[in-house]
């Protein structure tokens, strides 16, 4: 049977296109104005490291002066992370049910704490456990290729958004992979539906 390994934001979980936007407009609500928190979101010094939203929302706070809200830094944060649930690419999700939550593995890049809460909170912590879950700083090479080196006799499939993660892995003879953009749920779809048929016809 195949491996499985999966980016989580804007993969498993639709982080741009929905969590964000949910995540400024309730900082947009707790005082600070949407237009500046974006355009802070946006400074290099910002994006340029693993974005911590605990972080994010105190500086913010701090700014703005808004330690004696109604809203504490910790209620905002939990107010934004409890909803994480809403914002699953849950065609992706059942997916991996179908295939096997054992066959699957997720390397993500990010924060450790923001991306744990975000993965716990919206159930994919407990779907996959943490023993399948690797969150790294920056490159994904060394936890891609352990994975593969663990299944060397099978094939192992990488579902990633960004290809600069493809990049730097060098050349691993039994990975194939899917860059998860315009058409990368029909070509996962088309790679896992070949899976099973062949998991299938080997069974029988």
């Amino acid at each position: 049977m195949k491996k499985y390994i999966f980016d989580f934001d804007d993969v498993l979980f639709n982080n741009t296109a929905q969590f964000k936007e949910h995540m400024f407009k309730l900082i947009a609500e707790a005082g600070v104005p949407e237009g500046e928190a974006r355009a802070y979101y946006a400074k290099p010094e910002i994006r340029g490291k693993e974005f911590s939203l605990r972080k994010f929302i105190k500086d913010l706070f701090s700014f703005y002066d808004l330690h004696d809200s109604e809203t504490s830094i910790d209620e905002l944060y939990l107010r934004i992370m409890e909803e994480s649930r809403k914002f699953l690419n849950t065609e992706l999700v059942e997916m991996v049910k179908r295939i096997g939550v054992e066959n699957c593995y997720i390397v993500t890049n990010g924060e450790t704490e923001f991306q744990q809460d975000k993965m716990k909170y919206s159930g994919i912590w407990d779907l996959f456990g943490e023993d399948k879950i690797k969150i790294v700083p920056r490159s994904k090479r060394e936890a891609v290729i352990k994975i593969c080196t663990e299944h060397s006799t099978e094939n192992v499939v990488f579902v990633d958004d960004k290809i600069d993660f493809f990049r730097d892995l060098g050349e691993i003879s039994n990975l194939k992979t899917i860059l998860y953009g315009e058409n990368g749920l029909e070509k996962l779809r088309a790679e896992i539906g070949t899976n099973i048929s062949s998991e299938l016809k080997r069974r029988k």
